[in-house]
């Protein structure tokens, strides 16, 4: 077996309320994967994006400790199902970042040897797709980011999206479009036409940019019922929806 497959770098394990997308409000168990193949300007997980010595891990129960990093599958595996146990509630696992697809090679091996007790909600910036399909059959949901370039900083990721979103195809999927005042409705309209080829039956979510630490949107709301109603016109099933978690007042 190889390093990559047995161990992962991860950033921070933790339970709270899911902020964004389609299971808003649902208890989940977040498990960040530390580093990311691209910087977006709005990253409100900067510490995230690269790799550090340790993890931290809050217990529902109330304990907090640090891991070592790399972590191994079967120590991960232990936390979850711990963490499980603690809070019956958790509906889900919310595998994120960071971008977890970076470490593809371990998320295959440790759902394919540890399924973790409750359903995998995978968050990615849906650009990598090397790995992709040994990750999905273990992925019960995919949480998709289309990237705008007037607003992320990263230039025209098109065609990687593409790829990633027909990637999925046969697994449940919903995208994330997040926009800014500097968002261009020409990328809105490209983006959700992606959307409507790649994954005709996937809601798109326009997500208002926030400020990095406060819940104070980056657009104001007639420019996001503007941009909204120019993806609504491609995609049906349009909705705006921004961080909960943020306006709650939740990790």
């Amino acid at each position: 077996m190889s390093a990559a497959a047995d161990k992962a770098y991860l950033s921070e394990i933790f339970a709270s309320f899911q902020g964004e997308g389609s299971r808003v409000g649902q208890r989940h168990l977040f498990v960040r994967f530390a580093g990311c193949n691209i910087r977006c300007r709005w990253c409100d997980t900067p510490a995230s994006l690269v790799r550090t010595p340790a993890c931290s891990v809050d217990y529902p129960g109330g304990e907090h400790t640090q891991l070592d990093n790399p972590v191994s599958w079967k120590d991960l595996a232990a936390i979850i199902d711990r963490c499980c146990k603690e809070d019956p509630t958790i509906a889900m696992i919310a595998i994120t970042g960071g971008e977890p697809m970076v470490q593809s090679a371990f998320l295959s091996h440790w759902l394919s040897c540890a399924p973790p007790p409750v359903p995998c909600l995978l968050e990615t910036n849906a650009m990598l797709v090397h790995g992709l399909s040994s990750v999905l059959p273990r992925i019960a949901l995919v949480s998709a980011d289309v990237k705008l370039p007037s607003n992320s900083g990263e230039g025209e990721l098109w065609d990687r999206h593409r790829a990633f979103l027909e990637g999925c195809r046969g697994t449940e999927l919903y995208v994330k479009m997040p926009v800014d005042a500097a968002t261009d409705a020409a990328e809105v309209e490209r983006a959700a036409r992606l959307v409507a080829e790649c994954a005709p039956e996937a809601t798109l979510f326009v997500q208002p940019i926030t400020a990095p630490d406060t819940p104070q949107w980056q657009i104001d709301s007639a420019r996001l019922a503007e941009l909204a109603a120019v993806a609504a016109t491609v995609v049906a099933d349009t909705r705006v929806l921004p961080q909960m978690h943020k306006l709650v007042g939740v990790r």
